[in-house]
């Protein structure tokens, strides 16, 4: 007989890799949360609430460094780029850095390509010679 009930989560084993780390912040710079590997919902899910919970001020940036990520679930992406401009209207500025195409695209097929690119951070290139 084949059970109907769903599986239970799963738990995470001592040695499961973190999915995201704070960076210790040098005086008053950016808060920058480095995020690692395969993004799930649920690891999506887990980066929004830490976010809720750690980013109460609107003096505060904190950059999400994507560029250890490998894969975002796209059918996820929705509510996660919800989450971040929730996040910019209640609490710290969010900013996305790191991005490689891979993962571009990915916003981009699950309809968030305009909220990537208001969150995005890309450097602003020298007018001039250098020296």
């Amino acid at each position: 007989m084949i059970s109907t009930l769903a599986a239970p989560a799963r738990r995470a084993f001592a040695f499961d890799r973190p999915v995201f780390q704070w960076d210790a912040r040098p005086g008053a710079g950016p808060l920058v949360v480095r995020l690692f590997g395969r993004l799930m919902t649920r690891e999506l899910r887990q980066m929004a609430q830490a976010l809720r919970d750690r980013g109460r001020s609107p003096r505060d940036l904190i950059c999400l460094d994507f560029e250890q990520v490998t894969h975002l679930d796209y059918r996820a992406l929705p509510d996660f780029a919800r989450a971040l401009t929730r996040q910019q209207s209640a609490g710290a500025d969010v900013c996305l850095i790191g991005m490689n195409s891979y993962v571009r695209s990915l916003f981009d097929v699950a309809g968030q390509g305009p909220t990537l690119r208001r969150l995005e951070w890309k450097p602003v290139e020298r007018i001039g010679p250098r020296h």
